[in-house]
């Protein structure tokens, strides 16, 4: 079942009353909450799970006796501060009488499941606990949507978040999701996040106010999906998701109607430009190097040494910068291409172009490339 809801009151009630619509039973003693906070942003963002929803979740969850509570979460990148400045760190300190606890999945207990590429080490939480998976609505790189199954990648070892990008990404992560179920799906589509014009990977879509509650990924992801303007069919993990079995893109419908809400969302494109800098990915990029553009830039701001470097070759002058396995290299006229990240290893000796190790790489081994 699928329950679409418009915020009413406050985001913690409209929570509370779509679980109770849906008649949500917690089957277990103990939950495990995933949200989706890869990185330091501020709550109400576009780009993280707004933990107002959590704090919904936690009150419904209390209501049925659930006493531990545990937000769990592996942030791509410092840690620490990404659930001090998402607000997480409070939110999970005050909520409950101080009784939920906020971890980081990449210091938790794992356990090795059987999955299609051979053996995956989960967290222990997910498999004893009531585990419910709290997505955003946006847009990816690699995947065009970013929802419940993409959100599951935040439960994995780096590692192996970087092995499944190497496997082809799309596949794995139906695979992910046919051995790894929530038992409650909840997509946050208070805002969202669609590509921006060309030197923006992203832009906000503001005043969508709605919530996707759902008690199976597939077809969650498929309504969501449809909501944002884009056909499951046309989404690669969702169609061989549907082909591997794991679900369908249908499932009982109530709450509003979806055609009513329908909008059309901008993919993001496969590269982000600034001025004449063009920074370039593809499936195998994992998300350190898709981190990388933000970090070079940051660097180059941080002295002035490098941030002459980055104006007179990577603006002034159109400069490419390459990451995951492109199968073309094409050269413009004048342009310059780096090889950045271990993936480009063999593609960058192969046509001799200047390369920068490392996975990720340092924004600063980049910078004095350049």
């Amino acid at each position: 079942m699928i329950i679409i809801r418009k915020l009413k009151d406050t985001i913690e009630d409209t929570i509370y009353t779509a679980l109770s619509e849906i008649k949500y039973q917690p089957q277990h003693e103990r939950a495990l909450i995933k949200p989706c906070i890869p990185s330091p942003c501020q709550n109400g963002t576009p780009y993280i799970t707004n933990h107002r929803i959590i704090a919904g979740v936690i009150d419904y969850l209390r209501h049925q006796g659930i006493k531990e509570i545990i937000v769990g979460e592996g942030p791509l990148r410092d840690y620490e501060r990404t659930f001090v400045v998402s607000g997480y760190e409070k939110m999970c300190r005050g909520r409950g009488g101080g009784n939920v606890r906020l971890i980081n999945l990449h210091h938790a207990e794992r356990r090795c499941i059987s999955w299609d590429y051979g053996e995956l080490q989960i967290p222990s939480l997910v498999l004893d606990s009531e585990y419910i998976n709290i997505a955003k609505l946006k847009v990816h790189t690699s995947t065009t949507v970013t929802l419940s199954m993409k959100n599951q990648m935040g439960l994995l070892r780096k590692e192996d978040n970087k092995k499944i990008h190497l496997l082809g990404l799309h596949r794995p992560i139906a695979a992910l999701a046919s051995v790894v179920k929530p038992n409650l799906i909840i997509i946050d589509a208070i805002n969202g996040e669609q590509g921006g014009p060309p030197g923006k990977h992203g832009q906000e879509v503001q005043g969508i106010n709605l919530v996707i509650c759902g008690s199976h990924l597939l077809p969650t992801d498929a309504a969501a999906t449809r909501l944002m303007g884009f056909e499951p069919e046309n989404i690669r993990h969702l169609k061989i998701a549907r082909d591997m079995g794991v679900g369908g893109f249908e499932d009982e419908m109530i709450g509003l109607p979806l055609d009513k809400y329908q909008m059309n969302f901008i993919p993001l494109t496969d590269h982000r430009r600034i001025a004449n800098l063009y920074y370039h990915w593809t499936d195998e990029t994992c998300s350190g190097c898709l981190g990388l553009m933000a970090e070079i830039r940051k660097t180059a701001l941080s002295h002035p040494w490098h941030i002459g470097r980055f104006i007179r070759y990577g603006l002034l002058q159109r400069l490419d910068i390459m990451t995951g396995k492109p199968e073309i290299i094409k050269k413009t006229h004048g342009s310059r291409i780096i090889g950045v990240g271990d993936c480009m290893r063999d593609i960058a000796s192969k046509h001799g172009i200047p390369f920068v190790s490392g996975c990720p790489p340092r924004a600063v081994d980049v910078l004095e490339k350049i």
